[in-house]
């Protein structure tokens, strides 16, 4: 079961309670007031390969290219951003076109 640290909002008691998920305290065990659950950082070790370390950096010494810097992320950026711009260009080209055409052939 896990363990719960609950805050009186009357008189400031912090304590631990330990129940399943799907229970939980409501009164404070000293004066009977409203309790606050509290949440913490949970503290995370990354092991393993998905990480910064092998994803976006090569290594050096097998000749690879160099890390990926702050200057290439915004190149990248930039470099999308341009894409979807012209994407969104061709299409609304696109619409008008295909409007013009749709008022044309309804004018015959």
């Amino acid at each position: 079961m896990p363990t719960y640290e609950y805050k009186c909002l009357e008189c400031e008691h912090v304590f631990e309670e330990f129940h399943s998920a799907n229970e939980t305290r409501e009164e404070c065990p000293r004066c009977g007031g409203r309790l606050r659950r509290l949440f913490h950082p949970v503290g995370v070790i990354f092991k393993g390969s998905g990480f910064y370390t092998t994803d976006y950096k090569k290594s050096s010494d097998n000749g690879g290219e160099k890390a990926l810097t702050p200057g290439k992320l915004e190149e990248g950026f930039e470099m999308m951003k341009d894409d979807l711009r012209e994407r969104r260009e061709k299409e609304k080209k696109e619409k008008q076109e295909e409007k013009a055409s749709s008022h044309s052939s309804s004018q015959s």
